[in-house]
Parts: structure tokens; C-alpha cells; sequence
């Protein structure tokens, strides 16, 4: 079962998990602003209409990288299909991998507390909107760079 952390809300939603082989920013918000107005099309008040909505592609399908089910609201990237918008109903099952977590994530879970609080500090420092955070997720660019950041420190208090 997926696991709900923090690194997923962060910086109005990461979306990093939810595509693959993204060709650039530009690209992925045209594919996001394209999947939110199929969104609002369908209107999906029902759980009939979130399949409908789910199911107008097929998994392995994706708009320039990007699933089409992401989409965004208000600033917010997220999937429609997810629990935690749907009561707790996981729509995303046998559409979707719902158990993929990030290289990111993966380590973050194993982490003391104090290293995650210091790395959701190190990530709030930084000036990055939602695609930016998400594609610097997915490719470990955030992660690597503290981790650097870390050892620096480590290295600069044994002297």
C-alpha cells in the first residue's frame, strides 16, 4: 500500500510519480491544462463519471509524460482518483501503479525524524512552483543536492 508523506503536499502537490520521460516543463503543463479540461468536462460528480474520467485512457498512455489523470485545481496538482479526495476510495486501482514510490521517498521513509523535518525545511527554502518541484523529485535532483549539502555540513563540523 502507497504511503501518504509529506514530500507528496509539498509545494502545491508533486506529480513526479505520476509519468514518465517528461520531454520539458512547457510540455507538461500544456499536457496538465489539457487533462484539467477533460476533467471539467466530464464534470465527474460520481464515481461513475471518475471512471469515465479515469478510463478515457488507457494506463500506459501518457500526454507528454504525464498521466492523464493529473490534474490541476487552484494551484494544486493532484490526481482526482486518489484516497485522500475520495473518501478513501482508491480509484486508481488496476489503472495505475498505486504502490510506485520515488528514489525520493523511498529513502525519506527511512529516515530519523530530524533528517526528514531538515529536508522538508531544505525543500520550503527553495523557489520552485509545482512542476519544478515534481520533475526535481522524479529525478532526484532534490534529493542529490542535499545530500550533498548534508556531507558538506558533516564534513565541515569535524574540523
Amino acid at each position: 500500500m502507497v504511503r501518504m508523506i509529506p514530500l507528496c503536499q509539498l509545494k502545491g502537490g508533486c506529480m513526479g510519480c505520476c509519468g514518465r520521460n517528461y520531454v520539458s516543463k512547457e510540455e507538461v503543463k500544456v499536457a496538465i491544462l489539457q487533462n484539467t479540461k477533460d476533467f471539467d468536462s466530464i464534470n465527474p460528480q460520481t464515481k461513475a463519471k471518475l471512471i469515465k474520467f479515469r478510463d478515457r485512457a488507457q494506463p500506459q498512455e501518457l500526454r507528454n509524460g504525464v498521466c492523464f489523470n493529473i490534474i490541476e485545481q487552484k494551484g494544486r496538482l493532484f490526481c482526482p482518483l486518489h484516497p485522500a479526495v475520495n473518501k478513501g476510495v482508491d480509484l486508481r486501482i488496476n489503472h495505475c501503479d498505486v504502490d510506485f514510490q520515488c528514489r525520493t521517498a523511498k529513502l525519506f521513509i527511512t529516515w530519523d525524524k530530524n533528517r526528514q523535518e531538515r529536508f522538508i525545511d531544505y525543500i520550503q527554502k527553495k523557489e520552485l512552483d509545482n512542476l519544478d518541484y515534481s520533475l526535481e523529485m522524479d529525478n532526484s535532483h532534490l534529493l542529490d543536492s542535499f545530500e550533498a549539502e548534508e556531507k558538506e555540513k558533516g564534513s565541515n563540523s569535524n574540523l
